[in-house]
């Protein structure tokens, strides 16, 4: 069939998956004190064979049967045919046919979240909510990278409802739709900051042991100093903390979680401003490390460099923007090395680790950890042989793309290759998988010792020689 110019005949003829998926989410509360009801609506031109499929949320963060979470769906446009798979959606229609999806979110625990929250389930409750798009957003089999939009439908008066997909990438996709967070409710406080001429959102609720502006002042902060760090603009962005129950008192928890437009926090009240500074500097380093760099189909194999390295990176952000000195920098570093050293995740092989990084705590911690010390060794190496530290080989990679084909982590190896040959396997070595991890009492040059007590590598730090640290942990500094 020949297309016409006319406005409709060219989107009849428009591919499918060249048209945008439209998501809107309501929030009906007939009451301020009662759990609201989320609907979400998804809207969509379907296949040109007649046959549309969509991922239903199903596995993330150690979760699986998140459909379960998913009821009441109805479709306008076609008609939902079995699938021999809860989490697949199977719709039949005309060809090409516009389709409405629309379905209710449901949150499976009557109780508000507490110290063992889990992200992947969706939080509905009195007066708020919480979620994340892997649990609760549709998105069209094979098509995750198709254009997408958001949008909110109905708030009810006297709510917020906020998400860093308000102010979206350029080039939103499905796939970053279902990688976002939406938090709403009757009683958030939104402060905002400007950041290198954009605004980011800062949104909270519940009580902390800290004034919301301090937060949002040291988040803008460390946001700055990555930004520099890494040669890149600034962009607009959102940060939400909602808070945990803690029923006995005792216990102290908190996490977050890179998202589409910012990322999303979670803890019990009890937890000081200090824990979440480190958070936030390694949260917004997800910018980078398993967003432009990544993120990576092999699961944990590749967190080494996405989540441990990017430690690596949050403590010297943290360094640079001033809201750590040497004593804090050294103390993270020999609380870590004390924490690996005595990890039972050493005993196991690298097919463990994957396997068990969602179930095991000390299995997750491992890659983050190893990482970490992985990028100590290389950047010490590099400085000791008079060549640039690791910031400037990772700054390059934020400011440019890797070879067609060629996967971060092996750009990376072969970037630092060209640098210092070798490095790479050496440090490997001194942090292996298996095995606790083996550093020489150098290390640290001129800035103190590595010594073993109880068993455990720790940083002696040299007394009076702060000049010399300062310059040893500077991103852009060169070895004393």
């Amino acid at each position: 069939m020949r297309c016409l110019l006319a406005t409709a005949l060219l989107l009849a003829c428009t591919p499918a998956w060249a048209q945008p998926v439209d998501y809107s989410v309501d929030i009906v509360a007939p009451r301020a004190t009662s759990a609201p009801t989320v609907i979400i609506t998804v809207n969509m031109r379907g296949d040109r064979d007649g046959t549309t499929e969509l991922d239903l949320p199903n596995e993330w963060a150690g979760r699986d049967q998140l459909w379960r979470n998913v009821s009441d769906v109805r479709v306008r446009g076609g008609a939902p045919v079995r699938s021999e798979k809860p989490e697949l959606l199977r719709i039949r229609h005309r060809p090409a046919a516009r389709l409405t999806i629309r379905y209710r979110v449901t949150d499976p625990d009557p109780k508000p979240p507490g110290p063992d929250f889990e992200k992947a389930i969706p939080v509905i409750e009195p007066g708020w909510f919480y979620l994340h798009g892997e649990g609760v957003f549709m998105v069209p089999t094979g098509g995750e990278n198709r254009a997408a939009r958001f949008r909110w439908g109905q708030v009810p008066r006297g709510w917020q409802a906020i998400s860093g997909l308000d102010t979206p990438p350029p080039a939103l996709t499905a796939n970053q739709v279902a990688s976002s967070a939406l938090f709403g409710g009757t009683d958030l406080r939104l402060i905002e900051r400007n950041v290198g001429g954009q605004t980011v959102r800062f949104a909270f609720r519940g009580t902390w042991g800290f004034a919301d502006a301090d937060l949002a002042d040291r988040g803008a902060r460390i946001i700055a100093t990555e930004n520099a760090l890494m040669g890149n603009s600034a962009r607009p962005y959102f940060i939400q903390l909602a808070p945990l129950t803690n029923p006995t008192g005792k216990a102290r928890s908190y996490g977050g979680t890179g998202r589409t437009g910012g990322f999303a926090l979670a803890a019990t009240s009890n937890v000081p401003i200090s824990a979440f500074t480190r958070l936030l500097a390694h949260e917004y380093g997800h910018r980078w490390f398993g967003g432009q760099f990544g993120p990576f189909e092999d699961g944990a194999r590749d967190y080494w460099f996405t989540e441990g390295f990017n430690d690596w990176f949050a403590a010297q952000a943290l360094v640079e923007s001033g809201l750590w000195g040497v004593a804090e920098w050294t103390a993270n570093a020999n609380a870590l090395l004390k924490q690996h050293s005595r990890s039972s995740a050493l005993k196991l092989t690298a097919a463990q680790l994957d396997e068990q990084f969602w179930t095991d705590n000390a299995a997750m911690q491992f890659s983050y950890d190893r990482g970490f010390l992985i990028a100590l060794v290389i950047d010490s190496a590099l400085r000791d042989a008079g060549k640039p530290p690791l910031a400037t080989i990772i700054r390059s990679m934020a400011q440019s793309a890797p070879p067609p084909g060629l996967r971060e982590p092996e750009w990376f190896s072969a970037k630092l290759e060209t640098v210092l040959p070798g490095a790479l396997a050496r440090a490997q070595a001194m942090i292996p998988i298996g095995g606790p991890p083996v550093l020489p009492p150098a290390l640290m040059g001129g800035c103190g010792q590595i010594a073993m007590l109880d068993g455990v590598p720790q940083i002696i730090p040299v007394a009076g020689n702060d000049t010399a640290c300062k310059a040893r942990l500077a991103a852009a500094g060169q070895a004393p």
